[in-house]
């Protein structure tokens, strides 16, 4: 994949891939900056968070906002994970990012990496956005033939391989259309690394992962210990208008929106309803949790 010369990275203002962890001299960057952190659901990659992440770069000045591409997709080279191995892989990933307070944005599939993260790590993480998330009634008939034995492998491979070009020019249209001329050249170039993956092969280990590894996030919610907000699209075809409503009563303290008219791609179709509710709920989490690191009160 190319990078700019510039040394600047369209998704992570750095001169390294975003989803290696940044060294300097053996180490770890010593860096605590303020991040909001937004994770790509499945199959997709960060070029879909595009145009979210400058409409928060423009409200939050001084706000690093990271799209990493996740293990399976776009320019990440490792194969695809269940949610134990993302967690894991995200909380190196920030370590590596010298992440300060950060809040985790995650959508649909990612919104469960979220969760766990958040009930695992507590004093990585500032808060919780779950958009258009997975979690309690999710599943969807669908849900469970596409992680099937046999039939899972054949819907995946027929849909995503025999059909990749057809799905592929959709998605471009649909994911370029949605960018900012600035931002085009850098979906462009993340939908030719997806060319090179087996991205049925990722789907189908994730739509595996989430039957097996839901029960687990469901269990997490009455862990989860930090600020969170719920933000689901009132026309969301993939996602039951009963999920955010359990969300939001089983995870104490947490705040639900509605987006009227939204569908499940709300980061590419709602951006700046989505930049609004995202930047009103971390802006003050990050203010408190830079300060408290200032005067030495958060590790």
């Amino acid at each position: 994949m190319i990078f700019p010369t510039d040394r600047t990275h369209p998704r992570t203002g750095a001169s390294h891939p975003p989803w290696a962890p940044t060294r300097r001299a053996g180490h770890h960057r010593a860096v605590s900056t303020p991040t909001i952190v937004l994770l790509h659901g499945q199959p997709d990659t960060s070029a879909s968070f595009q145009p979210l992440r400058r409409r928060l770069r423009e409200q939050l000045p001084g706000v690093r906002v990271l799209t990493p591409d996740r293990p399976g997709y776009g320019a990440n080279p490792r194969p695809a994970l269940g949610y134990a191995g993302n967690v894991e892989w995200l909380l190196g990933w920030l370590a590596g990012a010298g992440a300060g307070p950060t809040v985790l944005v995650g959508h649909s599939w990612a919104g469960g990496i979220a969760l766990l993260a958040g009930a695992q790590a507590p004093d990585r993480v500032a808060g919780l956005v779950l958009l258009a998330s997975v979690g309690p009634s999710c599943l969807l008939a669908v849900d469970r033939l596409l992680a099937a034995p046999v039939a899972g492998e054949l819907i995946a491979w027929g849909t995503l391989q025999l059909g990749r070009p057809l799905i592929s020019r959709r998605a471009r249209h649909l994911v370029i259309s949605q960018q900012d001329v600035a931002d085009r050249p850098y979906a462009r170039t993340s939908g030719l690394a997806m060319r090179h993956r087996p991205v049925w092969r990722s789907f189908l280990t994730e739509q595996r992962a989430l039957l097996r590894e839901l029960p687990a996030i469901e269990h997490s919610l009455a862990r989860i210990d930090l600020p969170t907000a719920v933000i689901s699209g009132t026309r969301d075809p993939l996602i039951p208008a009963e999920t955010p409503r359990q969300l939001h009563r089983r995870i104490d303290g947490s705040t639900e929106h509605r987006i009227d008219g939204g569908g499940h791609d709300l980061q590419l179709r709602e951006p700046v309803a989505v930049a609004r509710l995202v930047a009103e709920f971390a802006r003050p989490l990050i203010d408190d949790r830079s300060a408290a690191r200032a005067a030495g009160d958060v590790s």
